[in-house]
């Protein structure tokens, strides 16, 4: 795995657990892990176990897959990822005709002028 593969993870991670509105301890708790193992998780300084991260994906509610969704991340800086991350969970909780709204706003800023 690549470091932007596990800085990627981290932030998924994170954000995921940030739009549930959990604290690192509340979700250490969930899935029997200390809050000092899960803080590592989400700064990239360690790699879950398979058995750590289906319990992280099926206590937050989301599917493991969206935890180890890796676009290309050449170039991109761990703040920028981690933005894309949190971005991404709020489109997932948005309703049809909000996320219609955000589309058109995203295409709006996509036409202007750097």
């Amino acid at each position: 795995m690549t470091n932007a593969q596990r800085e990627q993870l981290a932030a998924a991670i994170r954000a995921a657990r940030r739009s549930k509105g959990l604290t690192q301890e509340a979700l250490a708790e969930r899935i029997n892990r200390t809050s000092a193992s899960l803080s590592n998780l989400e700064r990239a300084q360690s790699l879950p176990s398979l058995e750590t991260l289906v319990l992280i994906a099926e206590a937050l509610d989301v599917p493991i897959s969206s935890l180890l969704d890796f676009p290309a991340t050449r170039g991109k800086t761990r703040s920028r990822i981690r933005e894309e991350n949190e971005i991404m969970d709020m489109v997932r909780s948005l309703s049809a005709e909000q996320l219609r709204i955000a589309r058109m706003q995203i295409e709006a800023l996509g036409s202007m002028k750097k």
